[in-house]
C-alpha cells in the first residue's frame, strides 16, 4: 500500500488550502494509499527552532522530548511520498511551515551532516508541492522567476534527495470562481492520482 504524507501549512483552520487537502485526502482513500497528515495549525504545531549553544544542527527528538515533533520526525521517513498544500505570503511558505522544514527535517532524519556537504536521507521519494497565489501567474514566472516554488524543489526537497517534485499552482485565488475552483480540484486529483500510482508501481517493481 502507498504510504503518504500530507502537510498542510495555514494561519487559518478554514481556508482554501484545507478545502483542498481534504479534495487530496479523499483521493488518495479512492486510490487505497494509506495516509497520515500533519495539520500543523489544528496539532498546535511550535515552528520556532531552540538550539542550545553548542548545538549546530537540530537533532531528531525522542517522544518523551517532544511527542509532536517526533511524530512528525517518524512519519517523514514512514512516508513514500508527500503532499505539501499552502498559501503563498511574501513569495514563501508561512512561518509554520518553514518552521516544520527547520524542526523535522533535521540530522538523522532527512539528512545526514556528517558528510559534506550533508546527504539527503531520503532519496528514492516523490513529491507534490500545491500552491495558492493571491498573485497572477506572471508576477511568479516574470518578477519572481518562480523563486516560492525553487525553494521547495532545490532547497528542501533537493538537499534531502527527493528528486520527482511535482508542482501545481493556482493563481489569482482571491478571484477565484466556482467553476475555476473546480477545474484546478479535477488537476489535484490527476496530480495525487498519479503520485499514488507512481509510487504504488515504483514499490511492486521492487
Amino acid at each position: 500500500m502507498t504510504r503518504v504524507l500530507l502537510i498542510l501549512g495555514h494561519g487559518r483552520e478554514k481556508s482554501l488550502c484545507q478545502h483542498l487537502a481534504q479534495v487530496a485526502l479523499s483521493t488518495l482513500e479512492e486510490q487505497r494509499a494509506e495516509w497520515r497528515m500533519h495539520d500543523l495549525l489544528a496539532d498546535g504545531f511550535d515552528p520556532v527552532l531552540r538550539l542550545e549553544q553548542d548545538q549546530r544542527h537540530a537533532p531528531a527528538l525522542s517522544s518523551a522530548e517532544d511527542p509532536l515533533v517526533a511524530r512528525y520526525q517518524q512519519d517523514v521517513q514512514w512516508a513514500q511520498a508527500y503532499v505539501v498544500i499552502h498559501p503563498i505570503w511574501w513569495f514563501a511558505p508561512p512561518a509554520i511551515l518553514k518552521g516544520w522544514v527547520d524542526r523535522v527535517l533535521v540530522d538523522g532524519v532527512a539528512l545526514a551532516h556528517d558528510a559534506e556537504p550533508p546527504a539527503g536521507l531520503l532519496g528514492g521519494r516523490s513529491a507534490l508541492v500545491v500552491q495558492t497565489f493571491n498573485a497572477p501567474r506572471i508576477v511568479d514566472r516574470l518578477l519572481m522567476r518562480r523563486i516560492s516554488m525553487r525553494f521547495w524543489t532545490t532547497a528542501v526537497f533537493g538537499s534531502v534527495g527527493v528528486r520527482r517534485v511535482t508542482p501545481l499552482a493556482l493563481f489569482d485565488a482571491g478571484k477565484l470562481s466556482s467553476g475555476r475552483l473546480k477545474r484546478f480540484e479535477g488537476r489535484l486529483r490527476r496530480s495525487v492520482t498519479e503520485l499514488a500510482g507512481r509510487v504504488g508501481a515504483k514499490s511492486e517493481a521492487e
